[in-house]
Order: C-alpha cells, then sequence, then structure tokens
C-alpha cells in the first residue's frame, strides 16, 4: 500500500513538472539575472530601456517630487509658522508634482515652482531632489489574477499590467530657472499649460497666487526599474543615452499595455510631433 501511494506521488510530481511551463527564479523578479542565463533572458537594451524611460516622461505629466527636510539651522519664518516636528529634520519627503516634457532635446523636464511649497522650500534650504515617475496604462485600471490569462499579453511583452511589473524611473539632478527672457519661454509655458490647464491660475504673475516661477530638472542621474527582472532592465543608465534619445526613437519605443497603433513613423504623425514640439 505504502509503496503504491509512494509510487502515484512520484508520477504525480513528474507529470506536474512536465506541464508546469519553466519559469525565473523568484530573486530574478527584482533584481537582473546573471548574463550565463544567455538567450533564455532577453532583456532591452540600454538604449531601449532609455527609449522607453523618455517615452514615459513625456506622456505621463505627474511625477513624485523628492526632497528631504532641512536642519534646525536652516529654518525660516515660514517653517516655524508650519510647527515642523523637530525630528523630521533630514527625512525625505515625497510629493506629487505637475511636470513637462516641454525641452525634448534634452530630456530635462520643467516645473512650475510654487515658492512656498514644500520641495522648493526644503531644495531652497540645500536639499537634493529627485523626481519619480512611473508608467501606468490608460486601458487597464485594475489587475487580477482571476481574469489575467496568457492570451491578454502584448506580444514582445509578456507582462500582466500589475505596477508591479510596470516601469519607473528616478530623475536626480539639480534646478535651474527657466528666465522669462528665454527665447523660447513663451512656448515652455504654452506647452506646460496644455499638459496642466488648471495650472493658468498660478501661473507666474497672477495676483490672486502665491509667487510662482518656471524651472527646470537638468537630469543628472537616471534610475531606470523597467519591471520584472527576467524581461526588463534594473540598473542606472547612462545619462548620455538619457540626453541622446531622439524624439523619433522615443515615439517608437513600446510601453507595456500601450494603445496598440498601425504602424507610422513619428514624422508621418503630424499630430504627436506637432504635439511634443
Amino acid at each position: 500500500m505504502k509503496a503504491n501511494l509512494l509510487l502515484s506521488a512520484l508520477v504525480s510530481g513528474a507529470a506536474a513538472k512536465s506541464i508546469a511551463p519553466p519559469g525565473p527564479p523568484v530573486q530574478h523578479i527584482f533584481s537582473n539575472p546573471p548574463e550565463e542565463h544567455g538567450e533564455w533572458y532577453k532583456l532591452p537594451t540600454v538604449r531601449e530601456s532609455a527609449a522607453m524611460a523618455r517615452k514615459i516622461l513625456h506622456l505621463t505629466t505627474l511625477g513624485t517630487l523628492v526632497t528631504r527636510f532641512p536642519g534646525p539651522s536652516s529654518a525660516g519664518e515660514v517653517d516655524l509658522q508650519d510647527s515642523r516636528p523637530a525630528n523630521v529634520a533630514g527625512d525625505g519627503v515625497g510629493l506629487m508634482e505637475y511636470y513637462a516634457d516641454c525641452d525634448p532635446h534634452t530630456g530635462n523636464p520643467i516645473m512650475l515652482a510654487i515658492d512656498i511649497a514644500t520641495p522648493f522650500r526644503n531644495y531652497k534650504q540645500g536639499s537634493n531632489i529627485s523626481l519619480s515617475v512611473r508608467w501606468w496604462p490608460e486601458r487597464k485600471k485594475t489587475y487580477s489574477s482571476l481574469f489575467w490569462s496568457p492570451s491578454d499579453e502584448e506580444e514582445g511583452i509578456p507582462t500582466p499590467h500589475t505596477p508591479a511589473a510596470l516601469p519607473r524611473f528616478s530623475l536626480h539632478g539639480h534646478l535651474v530657472d527657466v528666465s522669462p527672457n528665454r527665447s523660447d519661454y513663451d512656448r515652455i509655458q504654452k506647452c506646460f499649460l496644455r499638459s496642466h490647464p488648471d495650472s493658468i491660475y498660478w501661473q507666474p504673475g497672477n495676483e490672486v497666487s502665491h509667487a510662482s516661477h518656471y524651472v527646470q530638472l537638468v537630469v543628472e542621474h537616471v534610475f531606470w526599474f523597467g519591471g520584472f527582472g527576467d524581461r526588463a532592465r534594473i540598473q542606472w543608465l547612462p545619462v548620455e543615452e538619457w540626453r541622446n534619445v531622439s524624439m523619433k526613437e522615443a515615439f517608437e519605443a513600446r510601453l507595456p499595455g500601450e494603445h496598440k497603433k498601425k504602424k507610422t513613423s513619428c514624422t508621418s504623425d503630424k499630430s504627436w510631433w506637432r504635439n511634443w514640439l
């Protein structure tokens, strides 16, 4: 009897192994596999990853601006009015921020800085700064394994649209003011308003809101988390790759869950091209 049970267990185990498709080791979900895996893991190239990141930067327009609170010696009058706890000095804080990709030749996003806003006050008092951006396709707002099947996968991008599997990245650098005397200032303002029409109420010079001005995040470092590590890169991208991605490359990059369009080139899709410029 025991022998029969043991034999049945062995047969069942062998059958299960033959049916279950091979999958990546768990430790490669949030990290990339070693190089010796070869053809088993087909990761996008660094250049392709940079193009995907630049496309996400253009399409998303909302991010999390991360700074840190200054120490007590840096506190100003406004900080004292905030009644900020003393023990949060040096702590990081991430807050949603509008941005727009209005200078596509550089990859440096534009933001409308409200002078009294926490991130810009922190930066002015010596904080470093970074902008975190994530991709979330419009057509899939929720995910459940009960309703997902392999047939739902996009060709060439075998990733269910769970947030954990979708690309995101963090841009690190410094801010520079966008001077009203800059030759393309009007174009930048129109571009920003096109992405965020409601920001008309806190544009520079608007007397009904707090003082504001345009700034640009000059990108110095890019950390890319492309998705699960068996199918996307998770690494720091060379900033030269980020800066040198052409609009054509960004246009042609494919993102998980992105609406399928008929094949075309960025130069023939005049509306997309015109809106970016």
